[in-house]
């Protein structure tokens, strides 16, 4: 059996592991700026969240106000054409006014007749509505009771218009000279705000004429 040779070969000694030596001042250093762009980060888009809720919560409530302004609006004129449909006759009439006759078994009145004024009062932008329950006999006209807030038209004049026509529709202006002749009102009335303006009408004709 042969021996086996062996070789002695040298051994190449271990290089020692890199040591890369940093200098503590500028860990200190990069670590500040990275909090310092963290916490600008942070502050744009904590202003950006508070800026949109703002703004939604600013316009949420101009819009929730103005269709409550809308609803009440529409409301009274409904309530107003209610009344006029069931009038008899005209018996005061202008651009800012009206007053009607209303005569008894209606459903505003089954017992006795009376008369209604609706009014429109440009400086506080209110319409109202006052009853003279013996239709201008001795008992005195009841307070005037508001019916709608906010009419004003887009540029501040005045937010609401009577208008009145005859039987067979022609117009007879704001102002008719012959009250007998009306057979028709109609109401246009306005309402701004935020710079919102919405216009709504409404007319009747008198049913008991």
């Amino acid at each position: 059996m042969k021996g086996q040779r062996r070789e002695d070969r040298p051994v190449r000694p271990q290089a020692e592991p890199r040591v890369t030596r940093t200098d503590p001042r500028r860990e200190r250093g990069s670590t500040l700026l990275e909090i310092a762009v963290a916490f600008s980060l942070l502050a744009l888009t904590v202003g950006g969240i508070y800026a949109f809720v703002v703004t939604g919560g600013k316009s949420a409530r101009v819009t929730n106000n103005f269709l409550q302004t809308q609803a009440q609006l529409r409301a009274a004129l409904d309530n107003v054409v209610d009344e006029i449909r069931w009038a008899q006759s005209v018996t005061a009439a202008s651009a800012s006014s009206v007053t009607l006759f209303i005569p008894q078994n209606t459903p505003f009145s089954t017992s006795s007749p009376y008369e209604v004024t609706f009014a429109y009062d440009a400086t506080a932008d209110v319409i109202s509505r006052q009853v003279d329950p013996d239709a201008g006999g001795p008992q005195p006209a009841g307070p005037s009771e508001p019916l709608a807030y906010g009419v004003v038209a887009e540029d501040g004049s005045d937010g609401a218009l009577f208008e009145y026509f005859d039987a067979a529709g022609s117009a007879l202006g704001s102002t008719p000279s012959d009250l007998d002749a009306v057979a028709r009102v109609r109401l246009t009335i306005s309402t701004t705000r935020d710079d919102v303006t919405r216009v709504f009408t409404g007319d009747a004709a008198l049913r008991a004429r």
